[in-house]
């Protein structure tokens, strides 16, 4: 009988964590899945499938604490390129990522889906609004 309330109250407890869990909205879903077709088109190749990039050239996009701690800065670099050193993950980077040309949607797009995917994670919606708002006049 113990056996049996100790398993009911395992369950519950899994049961009510798993209903706690943010559950991303339609939009950024939606914004995630536009955001991963550019990615295909625009990032892969320097940033890789897995979003390792390539050490010592371009850094990682998985579990970055640059992603996570710039922002903004990220969104302005993936609008107009980047140049200079930059810490990711502890690792120093000096590189040039030119400017690929991306409307803000695309930017926002490309944004939510780096900032959900391997390992990241970030509920809030960029949207392309917000992405005009960071850009530099």
């Amino acid at each position: 009988m113990k056996k049996l309330g100790l398993i009911l109250t395992i369950s519950i407890l899994i049961i009510s964590c798993k209903s706690s869990e943010k559950k991303a909205s339609p939009e950024l879903k939606s914004s995630i899945s536009e955001g991963e077709k550019v990615y295909q088109n625009f990032c892969i190749n320097c940033h890789m499938p897995n979003g390792e990039g390539i050490e010592g050239a371009y850094p990682p996009l998985a579990n970055s604490d640059y992603l996570e701690n710039n922002l903004k800065a990220s969104i302005i670099g993936i609008k107009n390129g980047m140049k200079g050193e930059i810490t990711v993950n502890g690792k120093t980077y000096n590189n040039i990522m030119t400017p690929m040309g991306l409307s803000n949607q695309e930017v926002a797009d490309v944004t939510n889906y780096i900032s959900n995917s391997w390992g990241n994670k970030k509920d809030t919606l960029i949207t392309a609004k917000e992405v005009s708002k960071i850009l530099p006049k």
